[in-house]
């Protein structure tokens, strides 16, 4: 098992916690959730992976992750975002960036959106009410718009029910990032 590198998560519906174990797969390194993970045991790292899941822009667990990782300056923080967002709306998934990690995290520290999905049967109950809830608003919204693009139209047909868009390709530039810094140790 390679015990240079971690990777651990904080997910809720299952999307995160996949690409968490398909990226510790790949590496043949430790996988774990974010609950399970103490500061001390990360200083034996020279790379720790974190993924969380991207809710209303905010990554989930990502300011416990870089409070602990700070105990740990020899190990470099490599972060990834797994939301319902589909890869290709950069614009959106930059501005979620911009309000998760400080400009000088933006440059320093790697990051990678994955693509994920909504699980409106693993959602709490709470969560799922809210996500009905800017469901039928946006849906409401879109359908007053006069000129509606493809991508509103598409974002209707996504949003009120459950999806996958989790595609284990997705982890490839991770991955050569990691097998990378490997090289150079």
């Amino acid at each position: 098992m390679n015990r240079q590198i971690l990777v651990c998560y904080k997910g809720v519906t299952g999307f995160t916690k996949r690409y968490a174990e398909w990226i510790a797969d790949e590496m043949g390194c430790a996988v774990m959730d974010l609950k399970d993970v103490a500061s001390s045991p990360l200083s034996s790292y020279s790379a720790i992976v974190f993924g969380g899941r991207c809710v209303a822009g905010s990554i989930d667990g990502l300011s416990k992750m870089k409070a602990l990782a700070a105990s740990c300056p020899d190990a470099t923080l490599i972060v990834f975002a797994v939301g319902a967002t589909p890869g290709t709306q950069a614009e959106t998934i930059q501005e979620a960036w911009k309000a998760n990690l400080t400009p000088d995290e933006l440059q320093s520290v790697p990051h990678f959106y994955m693509p994920g999905g909504l699980s409106y049967e693993k959602m709490p109950l709470h969560e799922k009410l809210i996500m009905k809830a800017f469901a039928a608003v946006t849906k409401w919204q879109v359908r007053r718009k006069k000129n509606k693009t493809e991508s509103d139209l598409e974002y209707l047909r996504t949003i009120s029910h459950s999806y996958d868009l989790s595609d284990k390709a997705n982890i490839a530039p991770l991955l050569s990032l990691l097998k990378t810094m490997q090289k150079k140790a």
